[in-house]
């Protein structure tokens, strides 16, 4: 229950007060830091779910939206486009390598899910979908039915046309396969799991996956709305693997902090189905704008250099959780990390974000992740100083080592 009437015309469907009756309200960022309205400074690893990587307060993003507001437009429908929308399916086309050539926009990565997910049923004239346990693609509709991290709403959607395979067991996913490649429209995929602890996919298993959607003609979906834009050290998590899908969903930091979603894919797909998926605010004109400029920052600092750095720093750390048996893994990539807990070891099976409360009130802002939420993700931005990253794990490893006294 909230304990505060200023919380009181707030809807607890979201997870405003999932770690506090008390949330601190933040007023104010800069960088790596949050400041809330008594002014207390908090440093951000959550990054908004994943989204505000360059960080709080970018003065080349933020001056580059007020130039378009003020030029009059911004927003324009649907049903048209507007000449940034122009300029940047071209930067887009340039920062993709020239490995995707046609783009559609969605409001978030759940749309954008929706949207993959449409495509392919038009495209193959097929009906079903293959997913993976501990997958998150989003919380509506086809998203979440694509989805092994349903939550509460497991019960209230399922449909037989989705089909849940075991994530990494090539087995399972063969049975199921040959049981309705006759009518499987996509396999849909996080190449690594994020929502569900940061668990990554076996190089082999993508590679099956891949040849057998060629050789059925069905499609094969990356859904990289998390892994997309170097936070696994390359600008795509396709790139890592060394495949290269037939759709990528993105979301989250496509958006410099501005909602937006991206459905890309290439001209071999039949994309004809005008009004298939559209939405008022797709493509909205400031997200675009501010995309436009996110991409053009991120090769202007020379951005995967920098997560080299910050996945050296917490590569360093892995051998200091061993001290900790209450800590199952620390495990990650780029500037994607998780710290797995046994919660086995409390009275309180989600014991995990109570330590994540703690961090809280001690200035650290971390993500709730894990199938059982027992993982704590570590998202640092990319401006984020070694000063901060220090005294980041000054504070986790302080808490840790009170909780085993």
């Amino acid at each position: 229950m909230k304990s505060n009437n200023k919380y009181q015309n707030i809807s607890a469907l979201g997870k405003y007060f999932r770690l506090s009756d008390n949330p601190p309200v933040f007023c104010h960022g800069d960088k790596e830091f949050l400041f809330d309205e008594n002014n207390n400074k908090y440093i951000d690893l959550a990054c908004g779910s994943g989204t505000t990587i360059l960080g709080h307060n970018n003065q080349y993003i933020n001056n580059n939206i007020k130039k378009k507001i003020d030029e009059g437009i911004i927003h324009t429908g649907p049903h048209f486009i507007s000449s940034v929308h122009l300029k940047y399916f071209k930067e887009l086309s340039i920062f993709f390598k020239k490995k995707f050539h046609i783009f559609n926009m969605a409001t978030n990565g759940s749309e954008a899910t929706e949207t993959a997910l449409k495509l392919s049923f038009h495209h193959t004239s097929k009906n079903k979908i293959i997913y993976f346990s501990g997958s998150y693609h989003g919380r509506t509709g086809y998203s979440l039915l694509s989805s092994g991290m349903k939550g509460i709403n497991k019960k209230i959607f399922k449909n037989q046309k989705f089909i849940e395979c075991k994530f990494n067991n090539f087995k399972d996913f063969k049975e199921k396969y040959e049981k309705h490649k006759s009518d499987l429209a996509a396999v849909i995929i996080e190449p690594i799991q994020a929502t569900s602890g940061f668990n990554f996919s076996e190089t082999k298993f993508l590679k099956s996956l891949y040849s057998l959607t060629k050789k059925n003609n069905s499609l094969l979906i990356f859904d990289e709305v998390w892994t997309g834009f170097g936070k696994t050290g390359f600008n795509f998590a396709y790139e890592y693997y060394g495949i290269i899908p037939d759709i990528i969903i993105l979301g989250k930091s496509i958006g410099a902090g501005m909602p937006l979603g991206l459905v890309a894919f290439n001209k071999n797909i039949n994309h004809y189905y005008q009004g298939a998926q559209s939405s008022t605010f797709q493509g909205n004109i400031i997200s675009i704008n501010s995309s436009y400029f996110f991409l053009k920052y991120l090769n202007k600092i020379k951005y995967l250099k920098k997560i080299k750095r910050i996945q050296t720093f917490l590569s360093n750390k892995k051998k200091y959780f061993k001290n900790f048996e209450f800590v199952k893994d620390f495990r990650g990539i780029g500037f994607m990390w998780g710290i797995e807990i046994d919660n086995s070891f409390f009275s309180d099976k989600d014991y995990t974000n109570k330590i994540r409360k703690i961090l809280l009130e001690k200035g650290l802002i971390t993500w709730e992740c894990g199938k059982r939420s027992n993982v704590i993700g570590l998202i640092p931005p990319l401006c984020i100083s070694n000063k901060s990253l220090n005294q980041s794990f000054d504070i986790i490893f302080d808490v840790f080592k009170e909780m085993k006294s």
